[in-house]
């Protein structure tokens, strides 16, 4: 997984980057002017001086036997063979300094002349120029120095001005998008800057807030409609199978398929009741300031719950260590653990033990299994069902986490530990 940065450390790295770039290419393009133009200006000095040796010579022969580089950095010697190249030819090279105890870099100039005696001569001028190694060292240096103050100059600049300036109504509207809530959030606040991008950001958002708005509200609509048009049919559907059931001119065989009739019925009745609250949670129609007592909505389901715990052979064992009271909502809490509690029952074979507990800022349930674990990855999601839950609508555990999802610090975790399953609701806002 890449490593996330802020939109200002991604600009500035790729253009400290590009600055460094391009100084670079500019170094080296100003590093081969400045050997050119110092070359050039040598050169010229050269030739200056080769005129001014001519002119001398003339006037007197003993330079001519001026063989060796003294003072005057030239030396002459005659030259053998009949061609004469009086053209000036110029190279870089280096001589053997004494003094110096090293090579230092000169430029030679060569040529070919007659004398005064009409016998042509070699002659070569030199002069020092400068080593390049120490260009290239000042050189880097000065680049260096430079490359930080402009980075530094920069850096400052963007960050503290232009990036805080320009940038501003960016994180305006960012700020605006994390505190989004659906249903809620009625628009976002207009951004006043002269970037066009931005405004055209912000443009997009209000249309997406507006269109989200529209399809909750619609979504809203649909759900309350729903629940009104589905509910009453399936129970006066229910209704009137009992009213059947109950003649007593109602054949046995007809009973049957009217009692497996009614069981359908009822599971669709659960089936819409519990799509419904999953489609209200997600939607945030349920409030959640209420001071809700675990240890009193526990009690309650253990009552009612009680007789079929008993018909079924299970028995449950409740111990209640701390007085746990969390923030919530009290119908929501109630229907998650009563699922919980439902499923521990159902689960469990006769002859069987559950166990609730409530410690500090948990309450936890456990119930005995021969068939092992669950698959932890996937048991919260939807019509998710165990391999004997053919009652079930698969729906119990995805509503409980939906509800914990909701509730402010709540979670939940499942365990299988020594053939019991464990499920661990925890509340951090206790």
């Amino acid at each position: 997984m890449k490593k996330l940065v802020s939109l200002q450390q991604y600009m500035m790295r790729h253009f400290m980057l590009a600055i460094f770039a391009v100084m670079t290419i500019w170094a080296l393009l100003f590093y081969a002017y400045i050997l050119e133009e110092v070359y050039d200006n040598v050169d010229d000095g050269l030739r200056d001086q080769k005129i001014t040796i001519l002119r001398s010579a003339y006037e007197d022969p003993s330079i001519l036997k001026l063989s060796t580089y003294g003072v005057n950095q030239f030396r002459i010697h005659a030259a053998k063979g009949s061609e004469i190249d009086e053209r000036n030819n110029f190279s870089h090279e280096f001589f053997y300094m004494p003094y110096d105890d090293e090579d230092e870099p000169y430029r030679v100039l060569r040529t070919m002349f007659y004398g005064p005696d009409k016998l042509p001569y070699h002659l070569e001028i030199r002069a020092s120029t400068v080593e390049r190694d120490d260009l290239i060292i000042d050189l880097s240096t000065a680049l260096f120095v430079l490359y930080v103050a402009v980075v530094l100059g920069i850096f400052f600049l963007l960050k503290y001005r232009i990036f805080r300036t320009a940038w501003k109504p960016f994180y305006a509207i960012l700020k605006d998008l994390n505190a989004y809530e659906v249903g809620t959030t009625a628009n976002v606040a207009a951004v006043d800057t002269e970037v066009q991008e931005f405004n055209n950001l912000q443009q997009h958002v209000a249309s997406m807030i507006a269109r989200n708005a529209a399809v909750f509200a619609d979504q809203k609509l649909f759900i309350e409609n729903a629940s009104h048009e589905l509910q009453t049919p399936l129970a006066i559907t229910v209704n009137k199978i009992d009213l059947i059931m109950d003649d007593s001119q109602t054949p046995p065989s007809l009973l049957i398929k009217l009692s497996e009739t009614k069981s359908a019925l009822q599971r669709l009745i659960d089936l819409n009741r519990s799509l419904l609250i999953l489609s209200r949670i997600e939607n945030r129609q349920f409030v959640q300031t209420q001071q809700v007592d675990i240890n009193k909505i526990t009690s309650e389901l253990l009552e009612n719950l009680n007789e079929i715990a008993v018909h079924k052979g299970v028995h449950i064992h409740a111990d209640f260590q701390h007085h746990l009271i969390v923030t919530g909502n009290l119908d929501l809490l109630t229907m998650a653990l009563s699922n919980l509690i439902r499923n521990a029952i159902r689960y469990t074979q006769s002859g069987g033990e559950i166990q609730i507990e409530i410690v500090d800022n948990a309450w936890q349930i456990r119930n005995s299994s021969a068939t092992g674990a669950l698959p932890e990855s996937y048991i919260y999601n939807r019509f998710y069902k165990g391999s004997d839950a053919i009652q079930s609508s698969g729906l119990g555990l995805s509503l409980v986490k939906s509800i914990l999802d909701i509730t402010p610090g709540g979670g939940i975790a499942y365990f299988f530990e020594q053939n019991f399953h464990q499920f661990s609701v925890t509340f951090d806002n206790s």
